[in-house]
């Protein structure tokens, strides 16, 4: 196997590791200069920027650092309660609406990717009817897309146990993108590790399921013990007490994505880390964990893949 750094591009999600810097604009621009000074690093995943100026200054940094860097829609989604698969048209539509919109922020501030989930799981709605309005919404997102060369990532969210998003599942993705394939161009999922237990799933089923449409993933941890404080989608450090992956579990998951070929195909894959912070952890200290986890599970892999004769 190559060196990891010809075959992946790695990137840090942002938000989750400072999420006083959504309110103080001192976190904001420290953090983000920390991520942008780490050459191990050669994206940034963030979340929307309201201001324009310092989307412009955000843009100038990322020319003068070379690095590229991911626009993330979910907390404007969560925090505007979008849903694009709404029973109620108007309410869909202007969900699409502020994700487009959204997307012009995107170009403004440099980033080359966006990132978006579904809305709320509809207790009540048919599978079918909402799968259908959900890409009937994404075909229009896919264009504005399109429009702005940027990437667009649908990420796999639970289901059941913490966000309730409609969209996740790995089987349901497969009949998204099954119906999606033929009539988008830039739209592709975001697997991400730590929503894998969360979803009741196995690693190597949901790469299978997901082989021909990943266009990024994450690696990240979760909590299904539900007397545990991180419970849910919480990502806590990789080795967490109560956690569900280390050191095996990523490099089960890498396995798995050089099988259907995501990694080592032409070009470096995209693999983004998320870890979210709890009251009194040091955000530094979870970057250094994670960094080693993920070199740790590379290193496992290439013996895994010489003992295979691979």
């Amino acid at each position: 196997m190559k060196h990891w750094q010809e075959i992946l591009e790695i990137s840090l999600v942002h938000p989750g590791l400072w999420p006083d810097a959504a309110i103080n604009d001192r976190v904001w621009e420290h953090s983000v200069r920390t991520v942008l000074e780490d050459s191990f690093f050669e994206r940034i995943e963030i979340a929307p920027i309201a201001n324009p100026t310092r989307r412009r200054q955000f843009a100038e940094w990322l020319r003068v650092a070379n690095i590229k860097a991911s626009y993330l829609l979910q907390p404007l989604i969560f925090g505007k309660e979008l849903n694009i698969h709404s029973l109620n048209k108007e309410e869909q539509m202007q969900a699409v609406k502020h994700i487009i919109q959204a997307m012009d922020d995107a170009v403004e501030a440099g980033a080359d990717r966006v990132a978006i989930i579904s809305g709320p799981k509809e207790w009540k709605g048919k599978y079918e009817d909402e799968l259908n309005r959900l890409s009937d919404s994404l075909l229009l997102i896919d264009k504005a897309a399109k429009e702005r060369n940027l990437q667009l990532d649908l990420e796999l969210f639970d289901n059941d146990i913490d966000k309730k998003r409609f969209f996740g599942n790995s089987e349901m993705a497969a009949d998204l993108m099954g119906l999606l394939e033929e009539h988008t161009t830039n739209l592709s999922l975001l697997v991400d590790l730590s929503h894998v237990p969360l979803l009741g799933e196995k690693i190597e089923n949901t790469v299978r399921n997901t082989k021909s449409w990943i266009g990024h993933v994450h690696i990240g941890n979760c909590s299904i013990d539900r007397e545990d404080d991180r419970f849910g989608d919480k990502h806590p450090y990789f080795g967490y007490l109560n956690g569900c992956h280390s050191v095996s579990e990523v490099a089960q998951f890498l396995k798995a994505l050089v099988e259907v070929g995501y990694i080592n195909r032409s070009g470096k894959a995209g693999l983004g880390i998320e870890i979210m912070t709890l009251a009194g952890e040091e955000p530094g200290l979870l970057i250094a964990g994670a960094k080693r986890t993920l070199l740790k599970a590379l290193h496992a892999l290439e013996v895994e893949l010489i003992k295979d004769g691979k």
